[in-house]
């Protein structure tokens, strides 16, 4: 089991419960299948015998008196317990306890007029419904921005065209100035969605290792001048590295890309022309003949089939995650960088990147006149980090073939 999964059952609690340690088991079935998340457990455990009490008692309190009633409430509320799960079947646990919340929730829409203790309970419930059907809607938006190909572009233009559809209507209800804010509403998400290297808003992300090791991508290459010297550079310190190379410039010096592939480094997909000014608002056919033209020139270059993308500038664009996920790529950002295509003092960059911790993925560039400097000074930095093999991991880099050696870091701009 993944040591990051969430084993909630219910959608409030895999999405607001937060990751879960590993289980650890000797029966597989209970390893593998969904179990729950700790504190959904705990509030559970303590919300739903509340509300069988209190919703048993009420009664008993209305019919008996509150001194028999609270006494008699307290056994039958245990019976209750007891049966309710013959009542309440499902094939599955995790099944069974939503089929708990939505019976204490139905309970709480009929009785969050009775006032008192059962009042409060009732809006406890109504609350956590709320809040879950708010999860709901964003595990399924979760699962709609990972559609891949011409479905997931359909998707995403409809919901463009929704969305501003909706802010004409709400103008036309209410007014322009209406109108205008919602606008800036929609630009407001759009931009930090494809704008933030680091959002998770339109699609999957790889932001960081996930584990103990620290990955090294270099960006924009192949160059002349600074692919030999950074391969050096990286042999010295027995390093391997990802490469996201641009298409065009592979196509100018595909010597240096079969390289980079022969001394056992990765090659990544940085689109075909590196429209960094422009990428983050492309339309769905240029996104795919950036990304495609890019995949398919790496590939009859070097005959290896790029497994990861990097947007220019990390500014992907509302169907970069359709396009790529078709072509097989998946999407690679950092979470270490230092703006060296910018900056031209080494020690500045190496500032703001420097100490590097476990997961860290950093963000390099070559093309500029501080490469070898700035990848140096990181080298130096990593030598005593050793790279455990990712290959087992759908969601970090893998190592080529003939590739590893004790040490393995990647790079990336």
């Amino acid at each position: 089991m993944n040591p990051t999964d969430n084993r909630a059952v219910s959608a409030l609690f895999r999405v607001f419960g937060g990751a879960e340690p590993p289980v650890v088991a000797e029966a597989h079935d209970f390893a593998t299948r969904r179990g729950m998340h700790r504190h959904e457990f705990r509030v559970f455990a303590i919300l739903v015998p509340l509300t069988v009490l209190v919703g048993i008692g009420e009664g008993l309190v209305r019919l008996l008196g509150p001194v028999a009633g609270v006494l008699l409430s307290v056994p039958l509320a245990f019976l209750a317990l007891n049966l309710l799960p013959f009542i309440l079947v499902a094939r599955s646990q995790s099944m069974q306890w939503r089929l708990w919340f939505a019976c204490c929730v139905g309970w709480a829409v009929f009785r969050r007029e009775a006032g008192g203790i059962v009042g409060l309970m009732s809006y406890v419930w109504l609350a956590l419904g709320v809040m879950s059907l708010a999860a709901v809607l964003v595990l399924g938006w979760s699962a709609s921005m990972r559609w891949r190909g011409k479905p997931g572009v359909a998707w995403r233009m409809f919901l463009l065209v929704a969305v501003h559809l909706g802010a004409a209507g709400v103008g036309i209800k209410f007014g322009w100035p209406w109108a205008v804010l919602c606008g800036a509403g929609i630009a407001g998400f759009f931009c930090w969605a494809v704008l933030n290297p680091y959002s998770r808003i339109l699609g999957p992300v790889r932001g960081a290792t996930g584990d103990d090791s620290i990955l090294i991508t270099i960006d924009d290459g192949p160059d002349p001048h600074d692919t030999p010297l950074l391969l050096d550079l990286l042999d010295r310190h027995q390093t391997k590295a990802v490469f996201f190379m641009i298409g065009e410039k592979v196509r100018a010096h595909p010597e240096l890309a079969r390289e980079v592939i022969r001394r056992g480094h990765e090659i990544g997909n940085h689109t075909l022309t590196h429209p960094q000014a422009s990428f983050w608002c492309a339309s769905p056919w240029r996104t795919r003949r950036e990304i495609a033209g890019c995949q398919q020139v790496i590939e009859e270059t070097t005959g290896i089939k790029p497994r990861w993308f990097r947007a220019p500038v990390g500014h992907r664009n509302l169907f970069t995650h359709p396009v790529a996920t078709e072509l097989g790529l998946q999407v690679m950002a950092w979470n270490r960088r230092g703006f060296d295509a910018v900056e031209r003092d080494a020690g500045k960059v190496l500032a703001r990147i420097l100490p590097l911790h476990p997961g860290d993925i950093v963000l390099l560039h070559e093309s500029t006149p501080i490469a070898e400097q700035v990848l140096g000074g990181v080298m130096e930095s990593v030598s005593s980090h050793v790279v455990p093999d990712l290959s087992g991991s759908s969601a970090a880099p893998r190592p080529p073939e003939g590739g590893t050696t004790d040490k393995e870091v990647s790079g990336d701009r």
